[in-house]
């Protein structure tokens, strides 16, 4: 596995980078979007340009996808996806300000669209074994919203399923420390988000949405994963257990506790906090990397890929808290075509 000295050799020029974000629009070979032509030719005094031979229609490489009409050099785009994704800790905006020679409103725009486009494929949901459960992120010592109101506009609440794989174990027929502690089990993948309420039909709609028929989740004894509004019992095996008092909850249910203490640190050591509208898209960041935590590569050519594939998203659109569809994926005309020498 190459390091950062090789990843800056392969994307270190604004060429290099326009030939992989063609090759990943049009993995077959340029097709023009307006009258389907199947030869292009890049403009020498716009190299991001190709224009149709045919209908003489131009499209940049970038158009559509997050780095949209960026007036960012491409080799930075590629170096931010490398360093928000070389460590498991991820990157701050005033990291990346600093290493790429940026405007930290630039880089701070950069980190948000990268991470827009980081979501799970809905046809792979998590199955088998599950623990789910609910935290709360910000908002604290607010008298005003107790327990799990989210009156407070800084108060989010956070729900999270994730899988409970069996462990082996060694030599001697024993577990480690840590799968002793989750009573022989690891975390598989998981899924994260933000709900506006602690309901039956919010809890429901996310778990329906995200687990596989069929499989079996442990909660706790919350009412609001209960019942027909949440409507679990035709989907899935649901096993509701009476934890008791509230310092009981990590024993009972280890792994999910230790997901939840894992994103708050993050969102504290790394980023230092983190306001709650922009709290889903930090998230996702955080799921997306620990789901693919085993990967022999580094995932910064997955963000690279995934900021093409995915729907733009606007800095207004960021400011405000908008999250127009990261999840859509833009498949970019995979139909076979040999591309001619370019030319000007």
């Amino acid at each position: 596995m190459g390091g950062i000295l090789d990843f800056v050799a392969r994307f270190g020029t604004e060429e290099r980078c326009i030939e992989h974000l063609a090759g990943l629009r049009w993995p077959d070979g340029f097709v023009c979007p307006h009258c389907g032509g199947r030869e292009g030719w890049r403009l020498k005094a716009r190299p991001r340009i190709y224009e149709c031979t045919s209908c003489h229609r131009q499209e940049s490489v970038t158009a559509g996808t997050v780095f949209h009409r960026t007036r960012t050099a491409l080799p930075k785009w590629f170096l931010a996806a490398y360093l928000m994704a070389s460590d498991k800790r991820g990157v701050s905006a005033k990291f990346l300000q600093r290493e790429l020679g940026v405007a930290y409103q630039t880089a701070w725009t950069m980190t948000h669209k990268l991470r827009h486009g980081l979501s799970e494929d809905p046809a792979l949901p998590l199955s088998g074994f599950l623990e789910a459960d609910e935290t709360f992120i910000g908002g604290r010592g607010d008298a005003a919203s107790p327990g799990r109101s989210t009156a407070n506009p800084d108060k989010s609440l956070v729900v999270a399923a994730v899988e409970k794989v069996p462990a082996p174990r060694n030599r001697n027929g024993e577990y480690s420390h840590a799968l002793k502690r989750q009573h022989g089990f690891y975390a598989g993948a998981i899924r994260v988000n933000v709900l506006p309420a602690a309901t039956a039909p919010q809890l429901g709609a996310f778990l329906k949405a995200n687990v596989a028929a069929g499989s079996h989740l442990l909660t706790d004894g919350f009412k609001g994963y209960q019942g027909r509004e949440a409507a679990l019992g035709d989907h899935l095996k649901h096993t509701p257990v009476i934890q008791g008092d509230g310092p009981n909850a990590a024993e009972f249910f280890p792994i999910i506790h230790t997901v939840f203490s894992n994103i708050k640190a993050w969102l504290v050591g790394t980023h230092h906090g983190v306001s709650a509208k922009h709290l889903p898209r930090y998230l996702r960041e955080w799921a997306y990397r620990f789901n693919r935590r085993n990967l022999p590569e580094g995932l910064d050519r997955y963000l690279i890929r995934r900021a093409v594939e995915c729907v733009t998203i606007t800095y207004g659109q960021i400011v405000a808290g908008a999250d127009p569809g990261g999840a859509i994926r833009q498949r970019r005309m995979p139909i076979p075509v040999a591309v001619p020498a370019l030319a000007g």
